[in-house]
């Protein structure tokens, strides 16, 4: 039986058991959208946060409708939050238990035409794959990824905020947890994300560039709209990365010459220069391990979880795709 058959279940005879019986929806997320529909492509009416508790009033595939803290109706994706019986909100059922660490299921990969898988060059002379070394050497390596995929998951960046939390020491943690499978299933995964372009940086000194002073990552933030000025909802912000390996292999990707596409440069301060534009961002999803206990998950990023490196950028021109290259 699967864990969506199981929660199913769950509801119904949670339902059934009594009419004035309430089910309570605990989300576990640290930022979710709620919807008019039950789509990703709904209206978004508002935002709830982890730890909210929710009453549940219907079950729909992949959604959950809820009752939202100001008497509204909206749905939920059953990704973000774990069902418990609202007469023991403090302990959580064994099946929903279950959902934790459970990648999301796969989508049909779109394949690139006219596309041959490379690797680009990288002197590992100059810094190797592990950068500096230390606790974060096996996330450096999965940074400095030189493989250019021809295909892609597409994943949009709802999907990327519910991605579940993993701990800051996930990578030291034994092979068998149930947290490293999730881990490497998911960064194994070269995917493809639509989006507006908040903001272009630099990312400053890393280790995993042996913190040279010039051989900096670029730091692109991506949003959901481009409805509202993105340094108000910085919290819903998905970050992706072009490493330098990246930069020096494709003329285009300077810092100054993308962020002719984004709303700010160099960070938010003064204001919006320009409405962000449409962009797909392709490369690898990676857990960025050291944010994970920083406090920057909720505040100015939505998720550890990055598109990092970028390996094809292509922005919207008119309705059409233009690759950046």
């Amino acid at each position: 039986m699967t864990r969506r058959h199981m929660e199913t279940i769950f509801i119904c005879l949670a339902f059934a058991a009594s009419a004035a019986a309430q089910v309570t929806c605990a989300v576990r997320a640290v930022h979710v959208n709620a919807r008019q529909s039950p789509s990703a492509t709904g209206k978004v009416v508002a935002n709830v946060n982890q730890g909210d508790l929710l009453q549940v009033v219907d079950d729909v595939h992949y959604w959950y409708q809820v009752v939202l803290k100001d008497g509204t109706r909206a749905y939920i994706s059953k990704a973000t939050c774990s069902v418990v019986p609202e007469s023991d909100p403090g302990e959580e059922d064994i099946s929903s238990a279950q959902d934790f660490y459970n990648p999301p299921a796969a989508v049909p990969a779109i394949t690139l035409a006219s596309c041959t898988p490379k690797t680009i060059p990288a002197d590992w002379s100059i810094c190797p794959a592990t950068g500096s070394g230390g606790i974060h050497a096996k996330a450096y390596v999965e940074k400095n990824r030189v493989t250019i995929s021809c295909s892609y998951e597409p994943m949009t960046l709802d999907t990327i905020l519910q991605l579940d939390h993993l701990p800051s020491n996930v990578r030291a943690l034994p092979a068998t947890d149930k947290r490293v499978t999730y881990l490497h299933a998911i960064e194994g995964e070269s995917v493809v994300v639509e989006g507006y372009l908040a903001m272009v940086k630099d990312g400053g000194k890393e280790g995993v560039n042996c913190d040279s002073d010039t051989r900096l990552d670029i730091h692109m933030e991506l949003v959901d709209t481009d409805a509202v000025d993105p340094k108000t909802n910085r919290r819903t912000h998905v970050v992706t990365e072009v490493t330098p390996w990246f930069e020096q292999s494709i003329p285009a990707w300077t810092k100054s010459a993308l962020a002719r596409y984004s709303s700010y440069a160099n960070g938010y301060s003064g204001a919006m220069h320009r409405p962000p534009a449409r962009v797909r961002i392709y490369g690898y999803m990676f857990f960025d391990d050291a944010h994970a206990k920083d406090g920057s998950v909720g505040t100015w990023r939505g998720t550890e979880w990055e598109v990092h490196p970028i390996t094809k950028i292509e922005v919207s021109d008119n309705g059409d795709w233009k690759n950046i290259e």
